[in-house]
C-alpha cells in the first residue's frame, strides 16, 4: 500500500498548531488562576504552588518587594531551569524547545495578567471547581502538543518512563500533599481545604487532557486490502488480523485489532477514512494492557 506523505501531519502534528496549543493553554491556565483562583487567596499545588509560597515568604521578609508586581511567574521559571536541562537529554530537542516556550509563556502570562480584588466567581466553591477545570484544560493543552509545562509535569513524564501506572496527575497530587501541608502553617484551614479541592479538580482534568496517556482499543472492519500497513506505517503499533464476513451481506472483510494512545487513535481514524471511506471503526477508552505496549508520552 502506498503511503501518502501529505498525511504525515495527522500523525506528527504541525509545529504551528503545537505552538498555538501551547500559547492557548498557558494563557487559559494563567488567566483562570489570576482571575478566578488567586482573588480568593487560594494557592496552586505543584511547582507553581512552591513559587507562590516562596513569593509569600519573600514578601514577608522584604516588605517592599511587592511593589515590583507579582513575581511568582519569575520564581516558577527559575525553579524549572534544572528540570528543563534534564528534559533536553531525556526527551529530545523538539520537546525541550516546546517546553521552554511553554514555561516562558506561563511565566510571562502569570506576571502580566492582573489579579483583581474580586474573583469572577464570588462563591468560593464555584471558583475552585470551575477554576480547577479551566486550569486543568489549560495545563493539558501543552501536553497534547507533545511538551510539558515544566515542574511536576516533567517529573511525571520521567516517572512514567519507569512505571507505566504513574500519570502526570498522580505525581502532581503527591507533590501537592507536601505543598498543601506546608500551607497549613501559613493559611487559614478553609483556604487550604478549598485549595486542595482546586488542585484535585485541576489534575483530574489534566489527566483526561493528556491524550498520550489514555489507552484506546481500536477494532477496524474494512473491505480494503492491507489496511494494517497504515497502522504499522503511521502509528507504529502492532495489529491482530482476522478474515471475517458480513452476517447479512456475506461479503469478506478484514477485522483488525490494535491498541494505541488516544492521540494516535484520533489521527489513525482520520487516515483510515482517507484510504477507505466505508471503514467501520470501534474505539474503547481506558483499556488495561499487559504485555508489549509502549506509551509515547510526549509524541
Amino acid at each position: 500500500m502506498n503511503i501518502k506523505p501529505e498525511l504525515e501531519h495527522l500523525r506528527r502534528g504541525h509545529p504551528i498548531q503545537d505552538i498555538l496549543l501551547i500559547l492557548m493553554g498557558t494563557f487559559l491556565f494563567s488567566a483562570s488562576m489570576n482571575w478566578i483562583v488567586l482573588p480568593h487567596a487560594m494557592y496552586s499545588g505543584g511547582f507553581l504552588g512552591i513559587a507562590q509560597l516562596l513569593r509569600m515568604l519573600l514578601a514577608f521578609s522584604f516588605p517592599g518587594i511587592h511593589q515590583v508586581g507579582d513575581f511568582a511567574g519569575i520564581l516558577y521559571f527559575l525553579l524549572n531551569v534544572p528540570l528543563l536541562i534534564v528534559s533536553f537529554s531525556k526527551f529530545g530537542r523538539w520537546f525541550f524547545t516546546k517546553t521552554a516556550l511553554c514555561i516562558v509563556s506561563y511565566s510571562v502570562f502569570l506576571a502580566l495578567i492582573p489579579i483583581p480584588e474580586k474573583s469572577i466567581f464570588e462563591e468560593m466553591f464555584a471558583a475552585c471547581f470551575i477554576g480547577g477545570i479551566l486550569c486543568g484544560i489549560g495545563a493539558g493543552l501543552p501536553l497534547t502538543a507533545g511538551c510539558s509545562g515544566g515542574g511536576e509535569e516533567i517529573l511525571g513524564l520521567l516517572c512514567m518512563q519507569q512505571k507505566a501506572d504513574f500519570s502526570v496527575g498522580r505525581i502532581a497530587m503527591l507533590i501537592n500533599v507536601v505543598v498543601y501541608s506546608i500551607g497549613l502553617f501559613f493559611f487559614e484551614q478553609n483556604i487550604v481545604v478549598y485549595s486542595v479541592i482546586f488542585g484535585a479538580v485541576t489534575y483530574l482534568t489534566l489527566d483526561r487532557m493528556h491524550l498520550q496517556n489514555v489507552t484506546v482499543t481500536m477494532l477496524i472492519i474494512t473491505k480494503s486490502q492491507d489496511m494494517e500497513q497504515l497502522v504499522f506505517q503511521y502509528v507504529g503499533r502492532g495489529v491482530t488480523k482476522w478474515v471475517g464476513s458480513g452476517a447479512y451481506s456475506k461479503e469478506p472483510s478484514d477485522i483488525l485489532l490494535t491498541v494505541a494512545s488516544k492521540k494516535e487513535a484520533f489521527a489513525l481514524r482520520k487516515i483510515l477514512k482517507v484510504y477507505d471511506p466505508n471503514v467501520f471503526v470501534i474505539m474503547s477508552e481506558d483499556t488495561s494492557v499487559l504485555g508489549n505496549f509502549r506509551k509515547r508520552l510526549w509524541a
